[in-house]
């Protein structure tokens, strides 16, 4: 389970490296094709982006260390009741 969220967390982290690398570029001085493509990337880049798992939660180290903050309470809980 941890690495399909710490792979999920990679391929967020690229998402926004390429993000600030079109934000970064000198757009004045590329030609109109490439300034259509680099305003298309950052209107992309803008919007959050998360890898779903099954619908049912985003793979990425946060997500990962809630959901093992929630089961490590729910075996206390269980193993307390015992």
């Amino acid at each position: 389970m941890f690495l399909s969220n710490f792979v999920g967390q990679q391929i967020i982290d690229h998402n926004n490296h390429i993000f600030v690398t079109a934000y970064k570029v000198q757009w004045y001085n590329t030609p109109l094709s490439v300034q259509k493509l680099i305003l298309f990337l950052l209107q992309r880049g803008n919007k959050s982006f998360g890898l779903h798992v099954g619908g049912l939660f985003i793979a990425s180290l946060e997500c990962f260390s809630t959901l093992f903050n929630a089961s490590i309470s729910y075996f206390t809980i269980m193993y307390s009741m015992r």
